[in-house]
């Protein structure tokens, strides 16, 4: 009898774990308190596609300017071109975004993009393509992204309740970092077939097939009962106005601008080294096209460990001195690959760069989402996407510039000392508001 007993209890648990998601996914910690939501699921389904075209486009139209250019500031003018307008436009896409409803947004600008991607297929298809225009097409791509990628950033967290956002949102970064591991794969592989023009073409091409599968996943997702786009502020006075009450939120708040002012240290002085591995794989290291995927996929891959570690964890507690150690520490390993001549050493560098570099990331973006009111969130988020988007931008002009003169490597290790210093007062005073800050997100 009791061990019939066991077995009815046994099979009715697993029944419980087959048929109701929240109980199945759950053994997953904060990624299974995450994905057992409907609308969570579909819109990750999309994001994982989202990422891949995001580095596949990197990869290509990297190697692209590299083989019409040689050149390390052509480098830093397609980074430019690509996020200068997240960097100025980004404040006003999440204005959009809270006047007409996050989806909505979202799937105009992102099909327009695929669109503009499929066209940049075209042009190299037929050896159209120069440095200047692609440049040009790039900073057309920023534009749309500055409107789609606030807009979705805003709706995922309105897809879970509020005590997993934390590990959505590690859920979204282990994604966009295991996709860095990956997508340079695809990429660097569409490269080899055939010649430059060939590969790049199918580059552009795969990025406009993965940018509408996220469309597809927005488009079936139910719109939460928060923001629909019937409810959305269609008939709000002023855009301008609402832009200028986020930016006097974020300002007059003093933990949400100390966790801008770091997001701002991080795009400035360590984010930027993505966009100028074309010209360490093929000056530094000798290693061409090839090495450039490796390159790029093992940054992916410290990304990937650190970023599942924290969706693992699913909570925010402790994550101000997680955010402190990683900043700080990112910068130092920045400077160790940027002066690294063997191969593997740089690999192991840039691995624990990219690992840190997504720990302060993920950190970083929780707190803002806690800290953050439901009113001004897409326009919080926006000025979090220009900060880490579009900043680097700037950057990268200066970066590319410097290293036409100085070369890559020392320009970067002077970089990495300048993000050090940087980042020490604004990660200590952080620390010591660290009581306040945990006792907001509870």
């Amino acid at each position: 009898m009791a061990n019939e007993f066991v077995l009815r209890e046994l099979i009715l648990e697993l029944n419980e774990y087959m048929t109701n998601p929240v109980k199945t996914f759950s053994i997953f910690g904060g990624i299974g308190r995450a994905l057992s939501n409907r609308n969570y699921r579909i819109y990750w389904s999309g994001q994982i596609m989202m990422v891949q075209g995001f580095w596949i486009y990197k990869i290509v139209s990297g190697w692209l300017m590299w083989e019409l250019t040689s050149s390390s500031a052509w480098l830093g003018g397609l980074a430019a071109g690509y996020m200068l307008p997240v960097l100025f436009l980004g404040p006003f896409g999440g204005a959009v975004a809270d006047h007409y409803g996050y989806r909505k947004v979202a799937i105009i600008m992102g099909s327009l993009g695929a669109l503009l991607a499929l066209f940049t297929a075209i042009l190299t298809w037929i050896n159209f393509m120069v440095p200047l225009l692609l440049v040009g097409l790039a900073s057309l791509q920023g534009t749309l992204f500055a409107f789609e990628f606030p807009a979705r950033q805003s709706l995922f967290p309105l897809l879970v309740i509020r005590k997993d956002l934390a590990a959505a949102v590690a859920v979204n970064s282990t994604t966009y970092y295991s996709a860095g591991f990956t997508g340079p794969l695809l990429g660097g592989l569409l490269l080899t077939i055939g010649n430059t023009i060939t590969g790049v073409s199918l580059g552009f091409m795969a990025n406009a097939f993965c940018i509408a599968c996220m469309m597809i996943a927005l488009y079936k997702i139910k719109q939460p009962k928060k923001q629909t786009d019937d409810t959305a502020n269609i008939g709000a006075p002023n855009l301008i106005i609402d832009l200028k009450s986020g930016l006097k939120y974020a300002y007059t708040h003093s933990d949400l601008r100390i966790l801008l002012l770091i997001a701002l240290a991080a795009s400035l002085f360590i984010r930027p080294h993505i966009d100028f591995l074309p010209g360490f794989s093929d000056n530094v290291f000798d290693k061409g096209k090839n090495g450039l995927a490796i390159l790029t996929a093992v940054s992916g891959v410290g990304s990937m460990i650190f970023a599942a570690f924290f969706a693992i964890r699913g909570r925010t507690s402790g994550l101000v001195p997680v955010l402190f150690f990683c900043q700080i520490t990112a910068t130092i390993t920045l400077i160790w690959f940027s002066l690294s001549t063997q191969f593997i050493i740089a690999l192991l560098a840039l691995s624990l760069v990219g690992g840190l570099l997504v720990s302060s990331s993920i950190a970083s973006q929780s707190l803002i989402q806690y800290t953050v009111d439901d009113k001004y969130r897409a326009r919080v988020i926006s000025l979090n996407v220009s900060l880490g988007i579009g900043a680097p931008a700037l950057s990268a002009l200066i970066i590319g510039w410097a290293a036409e003169y100085e070369g890559l490597q020392n320009t970067f290790a002077g970089v990495g000392f300048i993000g050090f210093l940087f980042s020490i007062p604004l990660c200590l005073k952080l620390l010591k508001h660290r009581r306040k800050i945990e006792a907001e997100k509870n």
